[in-house]
Formats: C-alpha cells, structure tokens, sequence
C-alpha cells in the first residue's frame, strides 16, 4: 500500500477510484502530477494538490494528497499526529458523517506506518472549494462565528461522555495527552520565558499566565474529567470552510482527542473573530453552544461550570500559541501564530471568570 505521494501510479489510482464510484470501468487514470497548493497548508504535513488525467472517461481532476513531511517531525511524532488523523478519517468519520452537521471531505485513502524513527501517513482527500476557506489572519464576522459553534454543538453532542468508549483508546485525553503534560509543561514554562523576555506583558496578565505554567498539568486534568466529547482540538478558521447556506466544514485533524468541548470553542474564539467580542457577546455566543448541545439531547453544562471550562481553555489556547513560536515557523505560519498569541493574551485578560484552580 502507498505510504508516499511518489508511489502512486496511474494503475493504483484506477483501481482506487472504481473502488470509491469515482469513475466507471471503461475509464482508467492517465497520469498524475503535482502542484503547489500555496501557504493556506498548515505546518506539519506536505500537503498538494493531485492532478488527474483520464482515457476514455471523465473523474475527480483534482484530489489533495496530505503525506508526511519530507524533513521529518519529531513533535508530530511524539505527539501522534498522523496516527491520530489517519484513524479519525477511518474510525470516526463514517458515522459523524451521518450524525452531525459539521460537514467532512470525502476521504478516498488514509494509511498510516509505522518505521522505526517515526510514523509516515498518506491521505487522499476531496478539495473543498478554496473561495470558502476561512483565514486566521482576516478573522470572522459574529454570525460566521454562531454557525462555527453550531457545528461544534453537533459535534460534541455526537460523542457526548464519550470516556468510557474503549474503541477510541487511540484518542488521547485534551489535545495534548495527559501522559505527556510535564514534559509540555516544560516546553510551555521556557516558552513563555522567552516570550516574556521579548514582549511587554502587562503584569497582572503575567502573573495569571506564570500560575498557568504552574498549574498547567491539572488544567489539563480539569478538561478531561466526564463529560468528554471528541474534540476537533486545532479549530480555527484556516482549518474551516463556510458555504453560502452556512454549513461548516472542517479539516486538518491531526490534533483530535476526548477532552471537554468547551476546549475547541474558547479555542476558535479566542482566535477567530475579526474584533474583539464584548463580554455581552462572548456570553450569548456561550450560552447559544450550550442551548445547542441541549438541543441535540445532551444534558449541556451548567453555566458557571461552562465559563470556567472556558478560562482554563483560554490559557491553554496561549500555551499552544506561545509554544508554536518559539518552533520559530516560516512565512505565514509565523504571522498566525503572532495573531494568536496576540488574540489569546487579549483574551485572558478580558475572562469573565478565572480557573477555580487558581483561587
């Protein structure tokens, strides 16, 4: 089986697309090239676009192919980034494809292997239409933002206390596994150093973040305790797609886990707006996601419960931002990761509640 984009051939593709009713069986693949995509890709795989080109008959000319990257990830290893995607691809999609509004590509191929350095991955994916694409950088209007939570209600609602499911046990606890918060832990504490060193940080903003550090393991923990979902864990707007009638689609999920949902909302509102929220419409756009897992037959949280879940996702959200760059990423990954840490501090200090573990 094909591990990377060089290894496909026409032959192959053929007999994947009969396979998936992506062309008859009078049709067979000609050729297959590569083109760049450009800098909307993310940072951890290499990602293109496949161009297709057929005898006697009509199929998919375009399908984006998602592979391990050549310079290698140790991160991505460590953290099971590829496994993780290839397996929700598998495992999760076929049935929230059924359950949930949050709409998914078509996936045609999804393998990964294990060698014994790292995990090489392959994805063949459906193109969503680029015209729809969110971007990190411009933000989203409030309305965008209630269609994104709506989503993400249906998302979480699908999976709800979803703990105790065995078959899921490839899935860490938050985005970032419970068995690897000290050694992050660490990460976050020389990150935030240097980024304190580097910046102006307003100290009453300073001292909330260096009691993050310190209590960095048991937010973790504080997510992880029932009710858990599964969770999209890196949901911002790069990684979504929002379509005329409003549906939301979304890709890139190398960093899905169980963790409480609450995570995935402060995280794409911390990040995504292109202004900053009142605290009159961070609590409505709250209390709608809420209403919305209601809605779906979950129980939902309490609204208290639901604001410190919040906060603690808040400070969470910095620790992946400030972490990020100090991995010093090129291009426009270093612009969305300047945004976001510059959203993410304004975010902690404007909370409606801080963690109860920090009182």
């Amino acid at each position: 089986m094909p591990i990377h984009v060089e290894e496909l051939t026409p032959r192959w593709m053929t007999h994947l697309f009969r396979e998936h009713g992506l062309i008859d069986n009078l049709t067979t693949v000609r050729q297959i090239n590569t083109a760049e995509i450009g800098d909307m890709t993310g940072a951890n795989s290499d990602v293109v676009f496949l161009n297709i080109g057929y005898e006697d008959g009509i199929g998919p000319t375009k399908i984006i192919a998602k592979n391990t990257p050549k310079s290698g990830s140790s991160v991505a290893n460590f953290q099971r980034w590829f496994e993780r995607e290839v397996n929700f691809y598998r495992v999760l999609a076929p049935s929230l494809r059924k359950t949930s509004s949050l709409v998914l590509p078509e996936v045609y191929y999804a393998e990964h292997r294990e060698t014994e350095h790292a995990t090489e991955h392959l994805l063949l994916l459906e193109p969503l239409a680029a015209e729809n694409q969110g971007d990190q950088l411009q933000g989203c209007s409030y309305d965008e933002a209630k269609s994104a939570l709506g989503a993400l209600a249906s998302l979480h609602a699908t999976y709800w206390d979803c703990s105790a499911e065995d078959h899921n046990s490839w899935l860490p606890y938050t985005t970032v596994g419970l068995h690897n918060a000290k050694p992050v832990q660490n990460a976050f504490r020389t990150a935030w150093e240097l980024y304190e060193q580097s910046t102006e940080v307003p100290p009453l903003t300073a001292r909330l973040i260096d009691q993050a550090v310190d209590d960095y393991p048991n937010l973790l923990q504080s997510l992880s305790t029932p009710p858990v979902s599964i969770i999209h864990g890196d949901f911002r707007l790069d990684n979504l797609f929002f379509s005329e009638n409003c549906d939301v689609a979304a890709i890139d999920w190398q960093f899905t886990a169980k963790a409480r949902g609450v995570y995935d909302v402060a995280y794409f509102l911390t990040l995504s707006l292109n202004k900053e929220l009142t605290q009159d419409e961070l609590l409505s756009l709250l209390s709608f996601y809420n209403a919305e897992l209601k809605r779906l037959g979950t129980p939902g949280y309490f609204f208290q419960e639901l604001l410190e879940n919040y906060s603690t996702s808040v400070f969470l959200t910095f620790a992946v931002f400030v972490i990020g760059a100090v991995a010093t990423p090129s291009g426009r990954m270093a612009e969305v990761h300047k945004s976001g840490l510059h959203h993410a501090r304004r975010a902690i200090e404007a909370l409606p509640v801080l963690p109860s573990l920090f009182s």
